[in-house]
């Protein structure tokens, strides 16, 4: 029932995206663009956030996870209940590899909140299925121990077991099994290691463990964590940790030299992770001669964004009118490009892209976002997001 609760709070923590944020890249002051940008979007329904990177940072530091992983949470507790319902129907074998497999799908979620009670409570009922099957009585003894040693406090009762599997929890907990070394090799050498439940310590040090097995877990900063499971007589495991790709972007932030793919993997990690529904990027630039702004609208994941709204303006005065006539032309385009506006060469991509375009150019007063200029959208067939060109004279 614990571990029941806490998947439900897992699951209950899954706020709804319901904001939109602001990516920012600028040859001048990044924070005052971020500011006119989320300025200029007050009014929209849902939390406005002016620095969505730095938010989603934030999140990851506090143990953010994707929606996905919180799912993965239901559907081994699915397992669980099936492959117990399979025991109470003596259906032993075909009761132990479904707990076998749920336990497996388990084990990258120990890192979360909840999960090493979860794959505690595969493996406990895993233990009282092979308890019953007498070739595997051993190692019914062996994944008792784990569960117990990552759930320590989890209520054993006649209320949920039967007396004879009350009796194999006994067993084992009575049991004084001999202490074996084990060592932990990790990739990077600054990782921290925690086996079971116990305090972490650095990688490469050796501690004392029961014999029997064990889970492993893995961790240094810019890396995915990662989760081993140790066999009973090994006495040392190696761990290789991945890059985390997306907190690495994250880190980076939006760079002037940002190329279009970096600029997806950040806008969809800064998506999933501030719990956004929509960024806008927005890049000021140089163009003809004066300062200009350069925004999309994007969401979805992978996120799609509309087209380029250029806005320019005379001085920083006109920011803040610049930044609402942007947002007004963004706000209801199709989403249908990829980001393209961050980055050192966005200037250069939309005088490239117009000059590709330029010849078979639709010319389309929007009346809607008029700013006392002239308001043009470049459209055509081709992959290239098409761009919206406000008149910043007024400004």
């Amino acid at each position: 029932m614990r571990v029941a609760l806490l998947l439900v709070c897992a699951l209950a923590a899954e706020v709804r995206a319901d904001g939109a944020g602001v990516i920012a890249a600028s040859e001048g002051e990044r924070a005052g663009v971020a500011a006119a940008m989320a300025e200029a979007m007050v009014g929209r329904a849902g939390r406005i956030v002016g620095d969505a990177v730095g938010e989603a940072r934030a999140a990851i530091a506090a143990g953010a996870v994707p929606v996905g992983r919180l799912a993965a949470f239901r559907r081994v507790r699915e397992q669980i209940d099936e492959g117990w319902q399979m025991y109470l129907r003596a259906a032993f074998d075909t009761a132990a590899g479904k707990l076998a497999a749920a336990r497996t799908e388990a084990e990258p979620l120990v890192v979360l909140p909840g999960g090493a009670e979860l794959y505690a409570e595969a493996a406990l009922k895993l233990g009282a299925v092979l308890d019953r099957i007498p070739a595997r009585a051993e190692e019914s003894a062996a994944v008792i121990g784990l569960a117990l040693a990552l759930d320590p406090d989890r209520p054993i009762t006649l209320a949920e077991f039967s007396p004879d599997v009350m009796r194999a929890f006994e067993t084992v907990q009575a049991q004084k099994a001999p202490e074996v070394g084990l060592r932990v090799v990790v990739r990077p050498p600054e990782a921290l290691v925690q086996v079971d439940r116990g305090k972490p310590h650095a990688a490469g040090v050796s501690v004392q463990v029961r014999r029997g097995q064990h889970l492993v877990v893995a961790r240094a900063p810019g890396y995915r964590p990662a989760v081993r499971g140790v066999a009973a007589d090994a006495t040392s495991v190696e761990i290789v940790l991945e890059p985390d790709a997306e907190a690495a972007r994250l880190a980076t932030g939006a760079l002037h030299d940002l190329p279009e793919a970096a600029a997806q993997e950040l806008v969809d990690a800064a998506l999933r992770y501030a719990d956004l529904d929509e960024v806008v990027l927005v890049a000021e630039t140089t163009r003809r001669g004066g300062p200009t702004l350069l925004v999309q609208r994007c969401a979805g994941l992978p996120a799609r964004c509309s087209a380029v709204v250029e806005v320019g303006f005379s001085d920083r005065r006109g920011l803040p009118a610049a930044a609402r006539a942007a947002w007004s032309a963004a706000r209801t385009g199709e989403l249908r490009y990829p980001p393209s506006v961050l980055g050192a060469h966005a200037d250069r991509i939309v005088h490239e892209r117009c000059g590709r375009t330029c010849k078979r150019l639709v010319w389309a007063g929007i009346g809607a976002v008029v700013v006392g200029g002239v308001i043009a959208l470049f459209t055509s067939g081709s992959t290239p997001p098409p761009v919206v060109t406000v008149d910043g004279g007024a400004f």
